[in-house]
């Protein structure tokens, strides 16, 4: 019997494909199979070329998150941090900390943060809803300005980004 490899959604195929799209946000590299995500991380590598079927997946995913299944790969400390990060409602800030906490191991605070760093479907697993214990910004793989975007985006006015290091 033949495996039918007909488009089960616009530019969604059976197979795994990657390539870039352009979003509200930036471009970003996408990573996907059928309606389950991989990877969505923004890049600054210039002239990249727009793939025409992660396109049409990257607007859907925009369009309506929730009819994807997001699956990153990483370690199962990693994948048990992004599930945390899942569960921070729209619009809510929280710490490294607080993360650290939810999953039960708040002395692991360096290693959460680590965790959230390499998060490798940015926006959807929101780890830009999270700041440092004493308020401020903190990091985003994918540079603060656009953390900023993302929070306001949310109705959050970003707080401080901290003492500049010299």
């Amino acid at each position: 019997m033949k495996k039918n490899l007909a488009p089960l959604a616009k530019g969604i195929m059976d197979t795994h494909h990657q390539g870039y799209c352009k979003t509200p946000w930036g471009i970003v590299l996408l990573e996907y199979e059928n309606k389950t995500i991989y990877r969505f991380e923004f890049t600054s590598k210039p002239n990249v070329k727009i793939d025409a079927n992660c396109q049409a997946v990257c607007d859907a995913l925009v369009a309506k998150p929730h009819t994807f299944r997001l699956a990153p790969e990483g370690t199962e400390f990693q994948r048990f941090v992004w599930a945390a990060l899942q569960k921070i409602p729209l619009g809510t800030l929280c710490s490294y900390l607080d993360v650290a906490k939810m999953i039960g191991k708040p002395q692991s605070v360096r290693a959460v943060a680590n965790a959230i760093g390499a998060n490798p479907i940015c926006v959807f697993i929101p780890c830009h809803r999270v700041i440092k214990s004493d308020g401020t910004l903190g990091g985003f793989s994918s540079g603060i300005s656009l953390k900023k975007k993302l929070l306001l985006e949310e109705g959050i006015n970003p707080p401080s980004e901290g003492p500049s290091r010299g």
